[in-house]
């Protein structure tokens, strides 16, 4: 049972894998042109602004917000995958090793908390900044909040249990999976990058 569950798994990842990289092929074809002489001009048509600000920038704020929250919330789990790695090199010696895994039991004892409730408000704030500064001119950002959303989601799953113990592992592992965040980051950087 558990190996159908590792090939779901792994199924399911090659075609969110498939679907992003048909989205991010075409996406150039959805977007629209902003390289014409009056491209520059007409972009500014194009963005939906906050309906409490004055100039078109949109909410600049919340996007960056969302951001570093994104980061902060992440670094526990970034500094624990980077332990457990440096821990494999053999050349280490014993002592080293137990000292880093204690640090890294003492950090997530103490900091895993605010990965699991600032992430949602991560969620939060992408949102806000989404139905604040929404453009036209390419769909990825929008690919890379339903990842977003996705991975919040699947993250409450676990944390709470509120599925089947037999699925738990496999939603883990989608979870964790370094692929589906790297793929997030890399598709909302993109989207950014083309609007800007």
């Amino acid at each position: 049972m558990c190996k159908a569950l590792s090939r779901i798994t792994r199924i399911g990842l090659m075609v969110i894998s498939l679907v992003i990289v048909v989205f991010l092929w075409t996406s150039g074809g959805l977007s629209d042109d902003h390289r014409t002489a009056k491209g520059w001009l007409e972009k500014k048509e194009k963005h939906r602004s906050s309906p409490f600000s004055r100039d078109d920038k949109g909410n600049e704020t919340a996007g960056q917000v969302a951001a570093w929250l994104l980061a902060a919330a992440n670094l526990p789990v970034t500094v624990s995958v980077l332990i457990k790695r440096i821990n494999r090199i053999q050349s280490l010696g014993s002592g080293l090793k137990n000292a880093l895994m204690r640090f890294n039991r003492y950090q997530k004892n103490h900091l895993m908390r605010f990965h699991y409730v600032v992430n949602p408000l991560v969620l939060g704030v992408a949102l806000w900044h989404w139905l604040s500064s929404r453009c036209r001119s390419t769909v990825l950002p929008e690919w890379g909040l339903i990842v977003l959303v996705a991975l919040v989601v699947l993250g409450l799953i676990v944390k709470f249990k509120l599925c089947p113990p037999i699925l738990r592992k496999s939603i883990y592992r989608l979870h964790t999976q370094p692929l589906v965040l790297l793929t997030m980051v890399t598709v909302l950087t993109l989207g950014h990058l083309l609007i800007d």
